[in-house]
């Protein structure tokens, strides 16, 4: 007989409210790892009048990874709220309206776009290097996170909308002042067992909601620019030269897709492609600080393949770059952005001897299984080399490794996150030493969508 959620060991919660008053939002990362420590790789979680089974056995989060869309969707309220909030893109579509997303997104994404985008980064990267030049040359204390955030912001409007944002430059900008409210939000009402805004809306919920406002004003200016380039550069048809002018050249072929799809593709651009790769990067950075052999190995792999280049300045250099992608898989196994995933079963259905109702919630806790030694060899120690093809590592399980996700929805933003990365950390170690100045015990781990750090500051210092 299969294992039913109600057999499955877990937390005691009291009546009607189970565990929800244990629970601590924006750390609850940790708290289901805990939980599973106790408890197993999956386990019962009592909230208010209902179970959540939480996961963190690789092979069935796989299956649930491989069987999207299908028998697997997005928890309906996470889908509801993002809509909500103008985003219905290819992140939270199901069936094969999906299916149409992911078509059109996916041709905005290509490796084509990305080469013909390049020059356009190296700009931005200028802007980031000359920008760490300044603040090293006048020993300045640095809040690099939010450096790592202008500039993933700048590239990916710059990317998205062919708009060149220069928040690097000039301190700001519409699109990242309002992007930091709303992350946050959407992850609190997606936690809160009564959506309050409804009824009360308080100073967070205003601004979130002013925020969606702006955002899309800017877009729909945004949208109307590019068919006017369109329109009157015929070129552009063959060769669109940002992710916008691309999908709106494939709604024209779609005849299911208009305006509202390609802005709710363009908010889960946004939203993907600034937070995730800033906060990674950030993490890279906590990670290096203490373990200088690491950046060494970086730093050599810089000097040697730049030679007198401060960065790398031609598409086909970046792929050499396997220590500072290495150094990214190893820091995305350690601090995943995204560790909580949210589904629900199309229908009733049994996988690996465990029994799901349709309907049923399924959080997918993803960092778990990555820092067990039977699936990692020294788990919990920071060993980039274990992603080199030479490493001897004994005990090495992809399976349980998903920054990206998996199966058929496989996070199609990928190639240009590691991208973003390697010309990032190679630019810094090749030009720059740095240090740490907030202790490392001092930054924690907050859980608000994505997994970003606690405020830290580090000092550059020109390398002799």
């Amino acid at each position: 007989m299969p294992i039913t959620i109600k057999d499955l060991p877990g937390p005691k919660g009291i009546p009607f409210l189970g565990n929800s008053l244990k629970l601590e939002v924006n750390n609850l990362h940790n708290q289901l790892e805990e939980w599973a420590d106790e408890y197993g790789q999956i386990y019962r979680l009592p909230l208010f009048v209902s179970d959540v089974v939480v996961i963190t056995e690789p092979k069935i989060i796989q299956h649930i990874l491989k069987d999207r869309p299908e028998d697997f969707i997005r928890m309906k309220k996470a889908d509801k709220i993002l809509r909500e909030g103008a985003v219905h893109g290819v992140f939270n579509a199901e069936g094969e309206e999906w299916k149409l997303h992911r078509k059109m997104v996916t041709k905005g994404l290509d490796v084509k776009h990305q080469k013909a985008f390049f020059d356009q980064m190296l700009i931005t990267v200028e802007r980031l290097y000359t920008k760490w030049k300044m603040d090293a040359d006048e020993g300045r204390i640095i809040d690099i996170q939010q450096d790592f955030l202008r500039f993933t912001v700048d590239i990916t409007t710059n990317f998205a909308f062919g708009y060149d944002m220069n928040s690097l430059e000039e301190k700001g900008g519409v699109v990242q002042d309002h992007m930091e409210k709303i992350f946050p939000m959407i992850f609190k009402r997606i936690n809160d067992p009564i959506p309050w805004y409804k009824f009360l809306k308080n100073k967070d919920d205003k601004a979130y909601d002013n925020a969606n406002k702006e955002i899309n004003v800017y877009i729909d200016q945004f949208i109307s620019d590019a068919r006017e380039r369109l329109e009157n550069n015929p070129e552009l048809r063959e060769n669109p030269s940002n992710f916008l002018e691309a999908i709106l050249l494939e709604v024209e072929n779609e005849e299911h897709f208009g305006d509202k799809e390609v802005k709710g593709n363009l908010m889960t651009v946004l939203l993907a492609g600034e937070d995730t790769t800033a906060h990674t990067l950030a993490w890279s950075i906590f990670l290096l600080t203490q373990f200088p052999e690491s950046q060494s190995k970086i730093r050599s792999e810089s000097d040697a393949i730049l030679g007198e280049d401060k960065w790398i300045n031609e598409y086909e250099k970046v792929a050499i770059f396997k220590e500072v992608e290495a150094v990214a898989n190893e820091t995305m196994r350690m601090r995943p952005v995204a560790p909580l995933l949210l589904f629900e079963p199309t229908s009733d259905i049994e996988i690996e001897g465990y029994a799901f109702k349709e309907g049923s919630l399924l959080l997918v806790q993803s960092r778990y299984a990555a820092m067990l030694e039977e699936n990692f060899s020294d788990a919990k120690d920071f060993k980039p080399s274990r992603w080199l093809r030479e490493s001897k590592c004994p005990v090495h399980n992809n399976e349980s490794y998903i920054p990206f996700g998996g199966g058929p929805r496989f996070c199609p933003g990928k190639n240009l996150a590691i991208l973003e990365i390697r010309l990032v950390l190679s630019m810094l170690l090749k030009n720059f030493d740095i240090e740490m100045i907030t202790p490392h015990m001092d930054v924690k781990e907050i859980m608000a969508f994505t997994m970003m750090a606690s405020d830290f500051k580090v000092k550059l210092t020109n390398r002799s």
